[in-house]
């Protein structure tokens, strides 16, 4: 299948289970963070080309990716080195 239309994405994102679209939305919401910071590096026009290319892309390639951004996601610490160091 091409991806081409806001429709198609709509609707395989609609045929992933709950927890997945939790986590989809938490790496959308990351990846709109991020494009928000300045960067002067890139080739805008080779960017471009690639957005405006048809991929095709199945269902178990969209499982493929959500698995890949769960396995590299670094766990959050709120512990602090200098709490052991008070007890010692």
């Amino acid at each position: 299948m091409s991806v081409t239309t806001k429709e198609w994405v709509l609707e395989t994102v609609a045929k992933l289970p709950t927890p997945e679209i939790g986590e989809l939305k938490q790496y959308l919401e990351y990846l709109s963070w991020k494009s928000q910071k300045p960067k002067r590096t890139g080739q805008p026009k080779q960017v471009l080309e690639a957005i405006n290319k048809s991929h095709d892309v199945t269902m178990e390639d969209a499982y493929a990716l959500l698995q890949s951004i769960k396995e590299g996601e670094i766990p959050m610490r709120f512990d602090s080195p200098f709490d052991k160091l008070e007890e010692a």
